[in-house]
């Protein structure tokens, strides 16, 4: 399928672009960050539903290593994006890992958005015993399975949504449109 723009339309894209680029750079002049990367923009995101039931809560910028942490627990970040269904609901999701990644942290969230908006709609904060339990157990599986098949290039391996909502739930709470489900 193709999708194209008169010179007209195209032309106002570049000057929204160019706006865009413009704070971008003085996001990087003033922080060092880039803020159009996309694990910046999903951890800023995450960052400000987060934030307001758990004050400690702080991202790491830094390329590698944990994603964020809070009250010295180092946590990791995921986020899916998904294209809305006709009832305007968004699919389970899954979220990928790299096989030879660090798979084991005492704490994860996944967030689960929408394409069309953008909007993280559902959150999903695992930190008890049981939860983190399942998850290294899902992630150590398929790493098996992986490794298994003799190693293959494509290394991503998936926790998926389904898997968490068979969890106990601690808390479950809205934050405007989006369910946050502590697990």
């Amino acid at each position: 399928m193709s999708y194209y723009l008169d010179q007209e339309s195209i032309q106002d894209i570049i000057s929204h672009r160019d706006k865009i680029f413009a704070e971008a750079r003085t996001v990087m002049q003033k922080y060092g960050i880039d803020v159009l990367a996309n694990d910046t923009l999903s951890a800023l995101q995450i960052w400000e539903i987060v934030v307001t039931y758990d004050t400690d809560y702080n991202i790491n910028f830094h390329r590698n290593g944990e994603d964020a942490k809070s009250n010295g627990i180092l946590i990791e970040n995921k986020c899916s994006t998904s294209k809305p269904k006709k009832d305007g609901t968004i699919s389970k999701s899954g979220w990928q890992f790299h096989a030879q990644g660090v798979l084991d942290y005492p704490r994860y969230i996944f967030a689960a958005r929408r394409k069309d908006n953008l909007e993280i709609v559902r959150i999903w904060d695992v930190s008890s015993d049981t939860a983190t339990a399942a998850v290294k157990a899902c992630l150590e599986e398929h790493k098996q399975k992986w490794i298994d098949k003799g190693k293959p290039n494509h290394d991503a391996i998936v926790v998926p949504e389904k898997m968490l909502m068979e969890l106990p739930v601690i808390q479950n709470v809205m934050h405007g449109n989006c369910q946050i489900y502590r697990i």
